[in-house]
């Protein structure tokens, strides 16, 4: 089938081959109680060792497609160990067995849905397919190859059919109620023959969960989510003016009743929520920004974001402190109750993300995040009318904030390395004008705040009812350093203030520090190139919003033939908002979006477009179906002014507006494409061959005329590198690789279409 691998192909030079693997198929069901994988978790109390509900797995595994995985509660992966899942391969998870959200627990009784986290040293190798992706989702989800003979006979909320036991922390081996099956269940595993679940069996699942949209679109908060703890620098707790390149960290003595810290302090740390109870495996932060946490590739990741206490929830993907060895691509959160892709410092790159339906942001930054994320969508509000009134089912309050929330370090505003990372050919859809727009917010595009930083290039904001960004600080103005040194503010940075010391301020000896495109100079927050459509039309007073029109059925009328908003309504109003830390009762004026602020974004010299549609097919209303997110206007299908700078990995090639040029590659392997949200084609080339020309690789694919293709290569079949990226002619295209040779090690390559 075409539209089976995006990527196409990985061929082996060495003699290598590739085969396709087939859809996931569930004749026999066998589960894997991942409890019985590991050991229990002890914390050390006044009373001596007491037991909770973790565990941490204490082997090298590999997961495989022929099983279904349960997770109970926390699962870890500690330093030193490393957690192999094979492609296609379903992963189940609970809540507890606690009321969602009661309550502050402490260390000794952490909160245990249903998730996964890798401690720092720890590796997940979680490597899907387009064609069989790795799925991890709630026990009761229905719609995964296999349907409900893959849904457990255990109840949800934690509680098991035939009950469970604890003992000393650990489930006890659980006998059920199965029907007649050849062969013995591991130990830890029990299996059912696929579509003919014992009608004995009290199963706890939803029946009626389907892909009906009151349904599959109103759940959250069902598990916990992945979270992957790295060495790499977080900026927390640091002094004035400290390197926490050069800082060692400090783990403090927690308080084993509270939670509490008893001693010490927390720099350059920051601690899993709601996992203070174990601190050896639950914290990130280091000073090694080449660390290595695994890889995550096509991973559909659904309905997690477990509320642990108030304010104070999981995200679908959370990342500590995580280094830019590690590979983060084609990954989905969708109906996610928090946010759906979180950073807390650290070095990784994400590309080819997916944000459907966050109960919070879509991206969220913080604590010194240096990484690129290019390839990014974030589609917000799942209301399932074509008014953009009719709800889900789901809680209004989950159809998303502001576009995305961005904070620098959380620490003094001095201390270094900053919050400064690259967004690149991203398609961030905001909730649009349902009726909350007109009397909530704000909702806005991209939060920037405390310090905070992005350079954001090629790339499409659309649909923010309040305006295109919103970017607050606690300075009143380019000139005020009351709070730090000149330029140290979210303000400062989007007002073309550029900091000392290299792009990060740190000065470090990476690819960070290099001359920008000759743009050394330059600002550390910046907008290029990027198209601002359908922002700002909707007035609310409940945020002190300018808005074009006052009322949903204002807006209504004019839809058909909007007017370009005047600057005055790209921005939400200038009126006071503090960044994090801000003096209480401090009511200065103009803290948000300052005349400096509009008037850079604005500038010419930006290339930025307003009021433009590049092309995209998305309602200002609607989001669950006939999304196409391909641009197809002849000004953002290649921009004359494209200047994509090259660190990092970034392809700078990539010369056109928004995630989506020629191939919708969240198609085939989504929950969204499954219920029905995308349209468009996934182009895939029909074959890719790598010959030898001479001594080096001569690659050849198939491609369409006009459509842009980005060629990689790998020696280890995990880390890509561009090698080029090839506007098609109809039919065979070749490339020759001179950059390498044909020998004794394998060279993999892959094609992709942009």
């Amino acid at each position: 089938m075409k539209n089976k691998l995006i990527l196409s192909l990985l061929v082996a030079l060495v003699f290598g081959a590739h085969s396709e693997s087939s859809a996931q198929t569930l004749g026999q069901c066998t589960f894997v109680d991942v409890a019985t994988l590991g050991e229990g978790v002890g914390v050390a109390t006044s009373t001596g060792i007491r037991k909770v509900n973790a565990t941490v797995l204490t082997r090298n595994q590999r997961w495989t497609r022929d099983k279904v995985y349960v997770l109970a509660q926390n699962v870890i992966i500690p330093d030193g160990i490393t957690v192999v899942i094979e492609p296609g391969t379903l992963i189940r998870a609970e809540r507890n067995s606690l009321a969602q959200g009661t309550g502050t627990e402490a260390p000794v009784t952490p909160a245990d849905p249903g998730a996964l986290v890798v401690a720092r040293g720890g590796k997940l190798i979680a490597i899907g397919t387009a064609d069989a992706p790795i799925i991890l989702t709630s026990i009761d989800d229905i719609n995964v190859p296999g349907g409900a003979s893959t849904v457990p006979p255990f109840e949800n909320k934690g509680v098991v059919a035939n009950g469970t036991t604890i003992i000393n922390g650990q489930r006890a081996l659980r006998t059920f109620t199965t029907p007649a099956v050849s062969g013995t269940p591991g130990v830890g595993e029990y299996t059912i023959t696929g579509g003919s679940l014992d009608t004995a069996v009290a199963k706890g699942y939803s029946k009626t969960w389907s892909s009906t949209a009151d349904s599959a679109f109103k759940h959250d908060g069902l598990w916990g989510g992945i979270v992957l703890c790295g060495k790499s620098t977080v900026m927390k707790n640091h002094a004035a003016l400290e390197n926490g390149r050069t800082t060692s960290i400090s783990i403090p003595v927690l308080n084993v009743d509270t939670g509490g810290i008893a001693s010490g302090t927390q720099r350059g740390i920051q601690f899993v929520e709601g996992m203070a109870g174990f601190p050896v495996y639950s914290y990130g932060g280091g000073d090694e920004e080449n660390d290595d946490s695994g890889a995550l590739r096509f991973v559909s990741n659904r309905y997690g974001g477990y509320t642990i206490a108030s304010n104070a929830e999981l995200n679908s993907y959370s990342f500590y402190g995580v280094g830019r060895n590690t590979v983060l691509e084609f990954l989905e959160a969708i109906n996610n109750a928090d946010d759906d892709f979180e950073f807390w410092g650290g070095d990784v790159n994400l590309k080819y993300g997916i944000s459907s339906f966050c109960g919070d942001d879509g991206l969220d930054t913080d604590q010194g995040f240096l990484g690129v994320v290019q390839y990014f969508i974030q589609l917000q509000n799942n209301s399932i009318g074509t008014d953009g009134v009719t709800a889900s089912g789901r809680s209004t309050s989950n159809y998303g904030d502001s576009a995305g929330e961005h904070d620098g370090p959380e620490s003094s505003n001095t201390s270094v390395p900053y919050s400064t990372f690259t967004l690149a050919n991203a398609t961030i859809i905001g909730r649009g004008y349902g009726a909350a727009s007109y009397s909530g917010g704000p909702f806005a595009g991209p939060n920037f705040k405390d310090n905070a930083g992005c350079r954001t290039y090629n790339s499409l904001i659309m649909d923010n009812p309040h305006g295109c960004v919103l970017i607050m600080d606690r300075v009143t103005s380019v000139s005020d350093n009351s709070f730090g040194t000149t330029g140290n503010s979210s303000i400062n940075r989007f007002a073309g203030t550029r900091t000392s010391g290299g792009f990060d301020a740190a000065g470090r000896a990476s690819d960070l520090v290099t001359a920008d495109n000759g743009n050394a100079g330059g600002p550390d927050g910046l907008y290029n190139n990027t198209w601002f459509f359908r922002n700002g039309y909707a007035d609310s007073t409940a945020v002190g919003v300018n808005g074009v029109y006052a009322s949903k059925s204002l807006f209504d009328a004019a839809v058909s033939s909007l007017p370009a908003t005047s600057a005055a309504n790209r921005f939400p109003d200038s009126t006071d908002r503090e960044g994090r830390g801000g003096a209480s009762g401090n009511t200065t004026t103009y803290r948000a979006n300052t005349a400096a602020v509009q008037a850079e974004i604005n500038k010419e010299s930006n290339y930025n477009v307003f009021d433009t549609n590049p092309g995209v097919v998305v309602s200002p209303y609607h989001r669950i179906s006939g999304l196409d997110l391909r641009v197809t206007t002849t000004a953002a299908r290649d921009l004359a002014y494209s200047a994509l700078p090259s660190y990092r990995g970034i392809n700078s090639d990539a010369s056109f507006v928004g995630a989506v040029r020629d191939n919708v590659w969240m198609r085939g392997w989504t929950l969204g494409d499954q219920l029905g949200i995308y349209s468009g084609t996934q182009v895939v080339p029909d074959y890719v061959r790598v010959n030898v020309s001479g001594t080096n690789p001569l690659i050849e694919f198939q491609g369409v005329l006009g459509h842009k293709y980005v060629l990689e290569v790998s020696t280890d079949n995990k880390f890509y590198t561009k090698v080029s990226t090839i506007t098609a002619t109809a039919g065979n295209n070749s490339y020759t690789d001179s950059a390498r040779t044909v020998g004794s090690n394998p060279l993999f390559y892959r094609v992709i279409c942009l």
